[in-house]
Parts: C-alpha cells; sequence; structure tokens
C-alpha cells in the first residue's frame, strides 16, 4: 500500500512538473541518470513542506455563490524551504469540465483576488497559482493561499476531489536534490445540483364506492350467521383493481376468534375473511376478504361496473354482550406513479345479545340454577316444531329447524341452525360511499401491491378520537 501511495503522488508530482512551471533552480531533474540506474520521466522527491486545507467545505452547489477555503504551507525543516509555484487540481470522474468552474486566489499576505489561469484538455481541470514565483518559507513557518471557487449551473451533479500541489527548493541540498512536491490528498467535494430534485406528490389511486347493504341491527351470541351485502360502483371513470375489507370499529375489544365473517366468491364458494389489527385501534378488528390465493383477492373492476359480495356475520356463544359497528373499505392497488388510496362506506351500528333459553328467557349462567324442563313422552307432539316461513326460505334469512329426541319419558326440542342460501349477487346502484367516509377511522388502510393483502399502513394520529 505504501510503494502505491508512493507511485500515485509521483505521479502527480511528475504532472506538476510538466504544468508549465520554469524550474531554472533546478537544473538536475532532467540530468542524465546515473550509471546503472533506470529513469521513468523526472525524480521527483516528498517535500518537508506539507499541505493542508482549511474550511474546505464537503460541498458546493452548482450555479451557487463561490466558496471560500484556505491551502496552508507549513515548513517542517530546520531551515528555509522555496516554493517556486503551485497549482490546484479538480479530479474529475463525473465528466465536469474546466469551464464549469472558476478559481480565485490570494497570495500570501495579499487582499486582491486573483483569476488563476486554468488549462484545460481534461476533464476536472487544473489552474496554475503564482506560476514560477512563491513565498520563501522559514524554519517553522506557514504561508495561506486563500482560494474562492465557483461552479456553474450547467455543472454536473457528483464527487469530485480537489487537491492542492506545490513545487518546493531546497536551497541547502545538491542541485539534482533540491526539488520535492508538496502535496495536499484530494478531499472529497460534492457538486450538488442547482435545483435539488423533487419527487412529486403521487396521486392517489381511483377508488370505489362502497357500502354494506341489508346490514342487520342485533346479532345473538352463538346463534345463526346473518346474511348481508357488501356493493363495490366503480364510478371513476376508469378501470380500478382493489381489495375489499372490513372494520369493525368499537370501543370495546373483538376478539377475532369470536367473529365469523365469511364472503362469497366467483365461483359461489364461502370462505372466511383474515382478520388482522391495527396498533393504533387495539379495539378495532379488520378482516380482507381474503382466502386461498392472494392474487384471487384482487378485484378488477371496470369503470361503471358494479361489484355484489354476499357476506354473512356471526358470533361464538361466548362473544361479550356490546355494542358495536362495522365499515366496508374498499382499498385500491396502486398504478404507476399513484399511491394506494381507500373508500369508506357509512358506518352501520348493531348489538350482540347474549343467547336466549328456548321460552325466550336468557338462558341460565349455571347449570345449578336451572333445571331444564321435562314432558312426558306421550304429550311430544312433532307437529309443535317452528315453520319455516317460505319468504325466509327463497331469501336466506336464518331460521331454526325443530327437532324432536326422546330419551325413555323425557323429550327435548333442539334448535338447529341452516346455512343461509347464497345470494344471487344482483348488480346494485351506488350510493356514493367514498365521499361519506367516516371520520372515526383514523387507522387508515393500505392494500400491498402484488400481494393483495390487507396492510394497515398509516397512522392518522390527529383524529384518533373524531368520530368514536
Amino acid at each position: 500500500m505504501r510503494s502505491q501511495s508512493r507511485r500515485l503522488l509521483a505521479a502527480a508530482a511528475t504532472a506538476t512538473l510538466v504544468s508549465g512551471l520554469t524550474l531554472a533552480s533546478a537544473p538536475a531533474v532532467h540530468a542524465a541518470p546515473t550509471a546503472g540506474t533506470e529513469t521513468q520521466g523526472p525524480q521527483v522527491q516528498f517535500s518537508p513542506v506539507t499541505v493542508a486545507f482549511s474550511g474546505m467545505p464537503s460541498t458546493v452547489k452548482a450555479g451557487g455563490a463561490p466558496t471560500e477555503f484556505t491551502a496552508i504551507l507549513k515548513n517542517t525543516a530546520d531551515h528555509q524551504m522555496d516554493v517556486l509555484g503551485s497549482v490546484f487540481t479538480i479530479a474529475d470522474t463525473i465528466g465536469s469540465k474546466p469551464s464549469q468552474f472558476k478559481l480565485e486566489y490570494q497570495a500570501p499576505g495579499g487582499t486582491q483576488w486573483r483569476d488563476a489561469e486554468a488549462r484545460g484538455g481534461i476533464n476536472g481541470g487544473v489552474w496554475d497559482i503564482d506560476r514560477n514565483v512563491g513565498p520563501h518559507l522559514a524554519a517553522g513557518s506557514e504561508a495561506a493561499y486563500r482560494l474562492r471557487l465557483t461552479v456553474t449551473a450547467d455543472a454536473p451533479a457528483g464527487r469530485v476531489g480537489a487537491g492542492f500541489n506545490a513545487i518546493v527548493s531546497d536551497p541547502t541540498l545538491p542541485p539534482e536534490q533540491r526539488i520535492s512536491n508538496a502535496m495536499s490528498g484530494y478531499p472529497g467535494l460534492v457538486i450538488v445540483p442547482a435545483v435539488t430534485p423533487t419527487t412529486p406528490a403521487s396521486t392517489p389511486a381511483a377508488t370505489a364506492d362502497v357500502r354494506l347493504d341489508g346490514m342487520p341491527a342485533t346479532f345473538t351470541a352463538g346463534g345463526e350467521a346473518k346474511p348481508f351485502k357488501l356493493v363495490l360502483t366503480n364510478n371513476s371513470g376508469k378501470d380500478i383493481r382493489l381489495v375489499p375489507a372490513v372494520v369493525f370499529q368499537g370501543q370495546a375489544v373483538l376478539p377475532s376468534g369470536t367473529v365469523t365473517f365469511e364472503f362469497q366468491g366467483p365461483n359461489g364458494e364461502w370462505a372466511e375473511g383474515a382478520p388482522g389489527g391495527d396498533s393504533d385501534h387495539p379495539a378495532w378488528l379488520y378482516i380482507a376478504l381474503r382466502a386461498g390465493s392472494k392474487d384471487a383477492a384482487v378485484i378488477t373492476l371496470p369503470k361503471g361496473g358494479t361489484r355484489t359480495i354476499n357476506v354473512r356475520l356471526a358470533f361464538t356463544k361466548d362473544t361479550p354482550v356490546l355494542s358495536d359497528s362495522l365499515v366496508a373499505i374498499a382499498g385500491s392497488l396502486p398504478g404507476t406513479d399513484e399511491s394506494a388510496a381507500e373508500a369508506f362506506s357509512p358506518k352501520v351500528d348493531f348489538t350482540i345479545e347474549a343467547a336466549a333459553g328456548p321460552t325466550g328467557i336468557p338462558a341460565p349462567t349455571s347449570p345449578a340454577t336451572s333445571a331444564a324442563p321435562t314432558t312426558p313422552a306421550a304429550t311430544a307432539d312433532p307437529s309443535t316444531a317452528p315453520v319455516v316461513p317460505a319468504a325466509q326460505a327463497t331469501t336466506g334469512a336464518p331460521s331454526p329447524a325443530a327437532a324432536v329426541e326422546q330419551t325413555g319419558d323425557t323429550a327435548r326440542a333442539a334448535a338447529a341452525p341452516a346455512a343461509p342460501a347464497a345470494g344471487t349477487g344482483a348488480q346494485l346502484a351506488s350510493t356514493g360511499g367514498s365521499s361519506s367516509a367516516p371520520t372515526a377511522i383514523t387507522g387508515a388502510t393500505a392494500i400491498a401491491l402484488g400481494v393483495g393483502t390487507l396492510v394497515v399502513a398509516r397512522r392518522r394520529r390527529g383524529a384518533q378520537g373524531a368520530g368514536n
């Protein structure tokens, strides 16, 4: 590593020597080599004079105001050293040109700004400073060059290196050994564009109007599933891709294990939705209408189209008695230069009631406090079983079916839940659900592109209590 650095420095020194500096005081630099010694170009040794930058910025703006900093030369020898001339270099890998930079300098002890002479032909640039002249540095003394760099507005943005080199002569040495090269190294300098590009705000994706039709006002814990419909209407004027979901937006925690939310797919089969949550609203339960293949959850809705999804909802017998509400969500998948967007249905309130006994009286809390009524076997009459109304049979509304079970001299009437009939999937008109989004939804949702799964993505913390 050390030998490589020396070769790099020697190459830089050679470039400086051929920069046009007149080294009359060092004729031996070009002297013929001694016998048995091979040389490749001028041989320049490292200088006891050091060069360091002060105030060098890490960035400079293209088209901006001039940037000032200082190059400080210090003589570490115990005798005088003479500076014969200096150069400032921009080492470039981004394709800049000398014409895109302007360098000015003040000589040590001076107050007048002078233009440094640029030499073209390479990327970046090399500028001569005090050509063929320079300060005489006494032992341990310093000399400071004030520098001012301006970058034109059309300069390319990127990282360059800035360096300051000086050719030094040691008058105490023989002519062939006097010349040395003082170098600063090349600290990085980042050129930022004249106008910082900004990422344009993405346009929210188009959304569908969404509503809940026929949502029951009450449910019974442990009771039959009750059907209703989720209706999506595309009035956006363009085709959209979306994944529907619902959110139980209540004050009390509704455990996901107590909820059975099912939806009917295009093939007519019923599937259970995928539950999720929101850390901002631990009492809220999100359920995406997704099951099986994730891609199958994505609905493509053409402009002007309507999709009606049959859904049904039930609660387990251990569900607590409470009041809750349900909101339907249509989460749109973003297209190019779009962000995910959601539309919300109006909020529908409902209550969950405790399971009732066979006579409509609330079920006893303990078997010890209530005995099951017995009836002589001879009085059991199958004709007393509830009759399913014809209207319920055709609409898919829940209805009990009675069965009589006899054991010895007793009989018990037991109600068995009947699965609701599949919905007809009729096309329903929109009520503009997306324009009346409930303000209580503060934990908005987004749909992850390509996977069709519901993800809680944004937190609208400023209005968590609104509408609850």
